[in-house]
């Protein structure tokens, strides 16, 4: 259980731009850069109610690239098959945490003063098959102080 929830940490820490200003791309959307504060929500049959965590940071990314996911996956994960629509990322990742096999798929919607997305990770531990659900939302607060 562990491994899952730091699994569920990981994607929706992923989700979450890094403090850097990447060049605009061809997989990149708009991202309107400020002060943001995101919530995620993890849950999954095992825990009695969902992991609820909030934070408010400076984004300072004025795009979100496919190249993103990529290169700021956290741990041993690996993000493949990122696609940009639009204002639409979508992903999928494997992980091998200490020995378990962990695979997942996510989506993000980026809107000017909103943000919404969703990754499902499975994995099989002790052969019992595992899912876990984590949401976010974010909305923009305004300036960086």
């Amino acid at each position: 259980m562990k491994i899952l929830l730091s699994c569920a940490f990981m994607l929706s820490v992923l989700t979450l731009p890094i403090n850097q200003t990447h060049a605009a791309t061809v997989n990149s959307v708009p991202f309107n850069a400020g002060k943001w504060e995101i919530t995620s929500r993890a849950s999954m049959p095992m825990l009695a109610k969902p992991l609820v965590n909030k934070n408010i940071e400076c984004i300072r990314e004025k795009t979100i690239s496919a190249d993103h996911f990529t290169q700021k996956t956290r741990g041993n994960c690996k993000a493949t098959d990122v696609r940009v629509n639009g204002k639409n990322i979508q992903w999928n990742m494997s992980c091998n945490i200490e020995g378990n096999l962990v695979t997942g798929r996510g989506d993000m919607q980026v809107q000017n003063t909103k943000v919404n997305g969703k990754a499902i990770i499975a994995m099989s531990m002790q052969g019992m098959k595992l899912e876990m659900t984590t949401t976010w939302s974010g909305k923009r607060l305004g300036e960086c102080n």
